[in-house]
């Protein structure tokens, strides 16, 4: 079976794990069924090469070959095997077989391969939950208030699959704590997301940077009223003026995006209540998700969405409330590693652009702890999330042979 054989049937196993059929998409939520027989087929698939693993306190997959041992300073690479609800075959997934066909092809290389746990962040509403564990970014204890649709906690449904909180809180070694000094650095593996390489023919590109992200929650209260008995001007309608503050929001997003590109503002959800055809919406709440490449670009950003809710709220009489859930800075990658991954591509004849990624990844918590950069795969279309997604075989295998070379061109610390 050729490589690339290899990494198809890799990545098609592990799409049959799921709780979705494929005509709907791929679904493993962290800790289900699903995601621990992904889990297991990585292991599984990793034992018959010989090599040895260990699953962290924050629950995350360590693997490394015993021509290599757990003492050696190595190149840290992997990605996550969760997925969103109806996700496709693609994202985090390519990320993780990389470097297990790295391994069995050349078992000798200084390479640790690492399984986040729940970097969506759709099973409990918070993401990259094994990476800011392991890198100490994220307080233990959170897991135990997060919960999953079943109604259990991070840390109930973890606890079986090796989650140790108190171990976390303690951090005495590398098993619940990231130890910088054990590696040269990471290189995450990832389909791009976007249109960017499919459409200019390019297989692959280097990620120098990842883009910082504000998350907000926005409510808004009016007074819910008869929908037939109260005339147009005396309404405080909640949905209209949630309406009105999401057209205004999405031209902040393209006047911002003009100014600095890949800066994107999105209202995903939205709930009005009480929901009745016959009443006038009282109160919304909407989610923001506001990203961009620059901090300075982000803390603008954020004034203004503050100041079109309360303009919107005052000039149609509601009340309103914007709550950030969550900040986090934009995050440089190593300029070195991604200079070492295009000396790599140009020995093959392979220029390889570096560009920043508007999605973010397990790559930008470690990015804060020690030297870290990703290698992004062209996506037909840009799709993903979606059962559609697709990035060629080829192009992933291209991506699998440059991290070889560059961890095979040696070894010196380059921090």
């Amino acid at each position: 079976m050729s490589d690339t054989e290899r990494l198809s049937k890799d990545i098609e196993t592990i799409a049959g794990f799921s709780e979705s059929p494929p005509e709907v998409g791929y679904s493993r939520p962290t800790f289900s069924a699903p995601w621990r027989q992904a889990y297991d087929y990585i292991i599984q698939q990793a034992t018959e090469i010989g090599a040895e693993h260990i699953i962290d306190a924050a629950c995350n997959l360590h693997i490394r070959h015993p021509l290599v041992g757990w003492d050696r300073k190595v190149w840290l690479c992997g990605s996550h095997l969760d997925s969103v609800p109806s996700g496709g075959k693609f994202d985090g997934v390519s990320g993780v077989v990389i470097p297990l066909e790295i391994m069995r092809r050349r078992p000798e290389l200084p390479l640790e391969i690492i399984v986040f746990a729940e970097e969506e962040g759709t099973t409990f509403n918070l993401g990259m939950l094994g990476s800011r564990l392991w890198a100490g970014t994220l307080d233990p204890q959170t897991m135990t208030r997060i919960r999953n649709r079943h109604g259990e906690t991070a840390a109930e449904a973890g606890a079986p699959h090796g989650l140790d909180l108190a171990s976390l809180a303690a951090a005495p070694d590398w098993r619940t704590r990231l130890q910088p000094e054990r590696y040269y650095g990471m290189v995450e593996v990832h389909p791009e997301q976007g249109l960017g390489l499919w459409d200019s023919g390019k297989p692959l590109a280097a990620v120098n940077r990842i883009n910082g992200r504000r998350q907000l929650s926005i409510t808004v209260t009016g007074q819910a009223n008869h929908a037939g008995s109260t005339g147009m001007s005396g309404r405080r309608d909640a949905l209209a003026g949630a309406a009105e503050m999401v057209v205004a929001l999405e031209q902040l997003g393209q006047e911002l995006d003009r100014r600095l590109p890949y800066t994107v503002l999105t209202v995903g959800k939205l709930e009005a209540t009480p929901g009745a055809v016959n009443v006038i919406p009282g109160q919304v709440v909407f989610s923001l998700d506001f990203r961009g490449q620059e901090e300075a670009l982000l803390v603008e950003g954020e004034q203004r969405i503050h100041e079109i809710v309360q303009t919107v709220s005052e000039r149609r009489g509601l009340e309103h409330e914007v709550e950030t859930i969550e900040q986090l800075a934009p995050s440089p990658l190593s300029e070195h590693i991604c200079s070492r991954l295009q000396q790599a591509a140009a020995a093959r004849g392979l220029e390889l652009e570096l560009v920043p990624s508007g999605a973010l990844h397990d790559a930008a918590v470690i990015a804060q702890v020690m030297p870290t950069a990703m290698i992004f795969v062209a996506s037909r279309d840009g799709i993903s999330h979606n059962p559609a997604e697709y990035s060629r075989i080829e192009d992933i295998g291209r991506a699998a042979q440059l991290l070889e070379d560059m961890i095979a061109a040696g070894e010196e610390d380059h921090r």
